[in-house]
């Protein structure tokens, strides 16, 4: 059998420790897998546990690690028989420490006295807090998309799902007489010594699985290196400290009670903690379905897990097991036929355990698990302290609900890695959130969530991560233009190149140094607000914002939902704010649209529905939509009237899908990121594409499944990714109409008119007669001022031919075909 490579771990009662005294768990000094370790306490204690001195006794059902006592009914209680049995009990736990204490047999009088005197004086309210367990995060259908652990990687089951056969085998190995004694074996206590004695060192314990339950809770609650040694050490003592709090515990809970709390509390191996887990881990079935030979195999694990470790020693592992089922036939448990049969089994677990060390790589949604973890750590509902919040977080067995559709997820996974491979240096980053709820559906990266760079895998917080949006934030301005009062119908003449003193530019070298040029040279004309949103003309909507100012637009995008910390001191002379010159964030744009897919009412970005403990205990980390609206309805549906035609006559012909939507493509100067941003009524989703390395590195000659893009416009990759994960994640879903325009927000206040006049037409030269037949016969000839369709409302202006029509929403002949000529 293949072995792996395991942590080595060493454990107190893995160093010649005497047997039955042999299962406390012990502290690893690193921090967990997931959650960070403490300074002079490798293992954080869970939360809701309390202190020692301020505790409730042993008894309250609030203290228990998962509810309270599931079987087995308490004993009435003779007190005076009680203490008659105690007395005898001390009494020989005295001779018993003073015979495996001493070498000299002479002093086990004097120990017998002092230990019964001292023994009645000992505390026995024994504190059990919570047991550190982890915490799952499950899909908004109940399936689970991640488990969270820290140090100790445990699930605490219940005495019902722990089988009969499972409980039989840790008894028969670990303490024959469970069912017999009253915490304390007297008999095998004195066995323990004689033979210790005998030996002239420590070969076999005497402790009881109630004792063991209790050295392991001592351990558990201790905080100091100092404190876990003096748990684990020999001391007089300790031994009666222990003994007191074993024969009280026996008194407040049942045999199946102290039982099923061992199982829960017991090292199992590997970072493996509680019999509920060790299932898990080495065969892959609940703790309910298993069987004989591998009940023995568990039980036989406890003494030493290290040594009987089933993947790296299978050979002692083996013996070990079938020294558990002749255990188990010994005490009639099973019959010497089965437990034959039994032994001719092989050792059969799970080899190839995965050694990450972090949960969310093997998540389903790693991307949305590592923003779960990273929101939950900065919620001060978990905790006054990033350090008790973490706590709660790893080992606090919280069950974690969120939004996520696993339909809509898995239709962005699917798109992100079928359009833009995993393998690729570009990187593709999706989020999904819906409208009028705020709830995160799906978050979506074409990268594997590792650290081995090598293999292209990353764990940047790409769905949080700002980048610039490009003409993505062309919609903020549109919002805020018709909000001001300014018609759809507000036209400006948008050269290929426009400087302005309001927003000074000098960059020193191009086409246009001072000023700000559109992606297409050939976009010159008479545009409207719709039309320039089609076709993305930068010129138009810097002199709209020069209109309207930054300010305004700004305060849009905040009002929306993009974050105000990536805004920050924004001057009103910053021209390039309209063109996406400031960096947000994939998920600030998705809830930015989702915003005006829901008709102007804003929602929190949510990610889950409920949070609650191991003790049960609701948490409120956001669970419940928090929505007010921000902007009018009528505004709301005249902005998406308008970006509806960008996925149907303009930049946006790639994220048509078979439902009606409306978006924005956005591309950055230079091309360091491309954009796709849109929604129907029922989603909204922001595609960003860019190379992780940062801008230094721009979507120039990408290549993507062999085809070659020498430059990458949010109407090429990110808008494809959009359409098909759209297509996948409405999928059986019914098709809602956009909202229409507002009359009277579309009509305005201040628009619908020609804001500037066209550049005068040079003087024409003489024509030829060649020149003139174009124009012979039709009463107009082309070129000349007053002769064009479209003029504006301040004098005649010559609007090109490309542009004529567009105001009302109409293709013209011979037009080029903008849908892939993403802005």
């Amino acid at each position: 059998m293949a072995g792996r490579p395991r942590g080595g771990i060493t454990h107190p009662d893995e160093t010649g420790g005497p047997a039955g005294e042999t299962s406390g768990p012990a502290r690893r000094s690193r921090g967990g897998p997931d959650g960070p370790g403490r300074l002079g306490r490798s293992v954080p204690r869970p939360s809701g546990s309390r202190s020692r001195g301020t505790s409730a006794p042993l008894g309250s059902t609030d203290d228990l690690p998962f509810g309270p006592p599931t079987g087995g009914i308490r004993r009435p209680v003779d007190r005076r028989r009680h203490l008659t049995r105690m007395g005898l009990v001390a009494t020989a736990m005295g001779v018993a420490v003073g015979l495996m204490a001493l070498p000299f047999l002479s002093a086990a009088g004097l120990f017998a006295k002092a230990s019964a005197d001292h023994f009645l004086e000992l505390p026995s309210d024994l504190v059990t807090p919570p047991l550190p367990q982890r915490s799952t995060i499950l899909a908004a259908d109940g399936s689970v998309i991640a488990t969270l652990t820290g140090a100790e990687d445990r699930r605490v089951v219940t005495g019902d799902e722990i089988p009969k056969i499972m409980r039989e085998a840790i008894v028969a190995i670990e303490d024959a007489r469970f069912y017999s004694h009253n915490g304390v074996d007297p008999q095998g206590v004195l066995r323990a010594a004689a033979r210790n004695s005998e030996a002239g060192s420590t070969t076999q314990g005497g402790s009881t699985l109630t004792q063991q339950y209790v050295k392991n809770v001592l351990l558990q609650d201790a905080t100091t290196p100092e404190e876990r040694d003096a748990v684990a050490g020999d001391s007089l003592d300790r031994k009666l400290r222990e003994l007191r709090y074993a024969v009280a515990i026996e008194q407040r809970f049942s045999k199946d009670e102290i039982l099923t709390r061992y199982l829960n509390i017991a090292y199992f191996g590997d970072g493996v903690y509680g019999v509920g887990t060790a299932a898990e881990h080495y065969f892959g079935i609940p703790i309910s379905e298993v069987s004989l030979e591998q009940a023995a195999l568990l039980a036989g694990l406890v003494q030493s897990p290290s040594r009987y470790d089933p993947v790296n020693h299978p050979q002692a592992a083996l013996e070990r097991r079938n020294m558990v089922l002749t255990r188990m036939a010994d005490e009639n448990y099973v019959s010497r036929t089965q437990a034959d049969a039994a032994r001719q089994m092989p050792i059969d677990v799970i080899t190839d355990q995965p050694t990450t060390q972090d949960s969310c790589e093997m998540s389903s949604a790693p991307f949305f698990c590592d923003y779960i973890r990273t929101q939950l750590s900065a919620n001060p509902a978990l905790g006054a302290t990033k350090e008790e919040r973490d706590r709660r977080i790893y080992e606090g067995g919280l069950v974690i609900r969120t939004t996520l559709n696993p339909q809509v997820q898995q239709a962005a996974q699917m798109a992100v890695n079928s359009i833009i491979p995993p393998d690729n240096r570009v990187a593709a980053t999706e989020v999904v959130i819906q409208p009028g709820t705020g709830a995160i559906l799906g978050m979506a990266v074409n990268r594997v969530f590792g650290t081995n760079e090598a293999a292209n895998q990353t764990k940047l917080e790409l769905p949080t991560r700002p980048l610039q949006p490009g003409s993505t934030f062309k919609t903020f301005t549109v919002a805020a233009a018709l909000e001001q009062g300014y018609g759809v119908g507000t036209a400006w003449h948008s050269p290929a190149c426009y400087s302005t003193p309001a927003f000074p530019l000098d960059r020193g070298e191009g086409d246009c140094p001072k000023g700000f040029q559109n992606a297409d040279p050939a976009e010159v004309g008479v545009y409207r607000m719709d039309d320039a949103t089609w076709d993305s003309v930068n010129t138009y909507f810097i002199q709209l914002e020069e209109e309207i100012g930054v300010p305004a637009v700004v305060e849009m995008a905040t009002r929306l939902g993009v974050s105000p910390d990536n805004l920050k001191d924004i001057p009103p002379t910053e021209g390039d704010v309209t063109i996406g010159g400031e960096p947000v964030s994939p998920m600030d744009m998705a809830l930015a649209y989702s915003t005006l897919a829901s008709g102007g009412i804003r929602c929190e970005a949510r990610f889950a529905t409920s949070v609650v403990d191991s003790g049960g205990q609701q948490i409120d980390v956001g669970n419940t939509p928090k929505c007010e609206r921000v902007l009018s309805q009528g505004v709301a549906d005249t902005t998406t009237s308008i970006l509806a035609g960008v996925l149907t006559k303009g930049t946006g012909g790639n994220a048509r899908f078979d439902h009606p939507a409306a978006g924005k493509t956005g591309t950055n100067d230079g091309f360091s990121s491309a954009w796709f941003v849109g929604y129907t009524p029922q989603i909204a989703a922001a595609v960003a594409v860019a190379d992780p390395n940062g801008p230094g590195h721009p979507l120039r000659n990408v290549v993507v499944n062999g085809r070659p893009w020498p430059r990458v416009f949010g109407g090429d990759l990110p808008a494809m990714i959009w359409g098909a994960s759209m297509r996948g994640a409405l999928a059986g879903q019914p098709v809602q109409a956009l909202p229409g325009a507002d009359p009277a927000v579309a009509r305005g206040t201040k628009g619908g008119r020609m804001m500037n006049t066209a550049p005068p037409a040079p003087t024409p030269t003489l024509p030829s007669l060649e020149d003139l037949l174009p124009g012979a016969g039709t009463g107009q000839t082309p070129g000349l001022p007053g002769f064009g369709q479209g003029g504006g409302g301040q004098g005649q202006v010559v609007v090109p031919q490309t542009n004529q029509g567009a105001g009302q929403g109409q293709q013209q002949q011979g037009q080029p075909d903008r849908n892939n000529q993403g802005r």
